[in-house]
């Protein structure tokens, strides 16, 4: 079979960086102020794996929570001060999973594991309030099966936290600083296409690797998105010269 290329045009998701950015710390209407730890309701002297995605689908699960999760419980057992933070549907409620019996299989400790207010995810939350959660992790959790872009990667990173993706699909281009890991084909017959399912033994050896840079913020992972995924920039570099070419 002959394939003949085609005429196409690139343009990325682009990230309001003037809104996702290092954030200390957010008010609320009468006037208390909050750091992005509180929010998650976690302590300062606390290594912060964070977690930030949609939970939705259940063959196969996309987000690769249980790996995830599984990877975590093993990392957790050699560092008493590393807990986890989800910002996610708790309870498979969208289409997704049910965390309480996944976290109970992986010998989790549920104290060890923070979810999102789950009134509050569903109404919505500020893009400040957002900021300041991504600011107080220590580094950003996200090596799904497949991604068409990974907008929670680059939010993560315009607000100085490092990452962790797969090396699959689009993720590993959204990397300006951080790691990613390995795994193995799935097969996603619904798709009739590739999935590519995280190595636990992968995702454990690179929350080691974050764990060393414990409290350490990246204006290296900042400047990388802000370079090359800033919402302005993309839509004068990308979106108006397309445009202009249009009849």
């Amino acid at each position: 079979m002959l394939f003949r290329s085609l005429d196409h045009y690139y343009i990325p998701h682009g990230i309001e960086t003037s809104a996702m950015k290092p954030t200390a710390s957010v008010s609320d209407d009468v006037g208390n102020v909050r750091t992005g730890r509180q929010l998650m309701q976690v302590d300062d002297s606390q290594f912060v794996v964070g977690i930030v995605n949609a939970n939705k689908g259940t063959s196969p699960v996309r987000k690769a929570f249980p790996e995830q999760l599984l990877a975590f419980s093993i990392f957790a057992e050699r560092h008493d001060d590393a807990v986890l933070y989800l910002h996610t549907e708790r309870f498979g409620g969208m289409g997704g999973i049910p965390f309480d019996p996944l976290i109970e299989a992986c010998g989790l400790d549920a104290e060890r594991v923070k979810f999102v207010n789950q009134y509050q995810s569903r109404i919505g939350m500020t893009d400040e309030v957002l900021a300041a959660i991504y600011t107080g992790m220590d580094v950003l959790l996200a090596p799904t099966l497949g991604e068409g872009f990974g907008i929670t990667v680059a939010d993560a990173q315009a607000c100085e936290t490092p990452v962790i993706v797969n090396d699959f699909s689009a993720q590993p281009e959204l990397v300006g600083d951080g790691w990613k890991v390995r795994g193995q084909p799935l097969w996603d017959a619904s798709q009739n296409a590739w999935f590519n399912t995280p190595a636990v033994e992968d995702i454990v050896h690179a929350l080691e690797m974050a764990y060393e840079r414990k409290g350490e913020k990246s204006p290296q992972a900042r400047k990388f998105i802000v370079d090359n995924y800033d919402a302005d920039k993309v839509y004068a570099e990308m979106w108006r010269p397309l445009l202009d070419m249009l009849p």
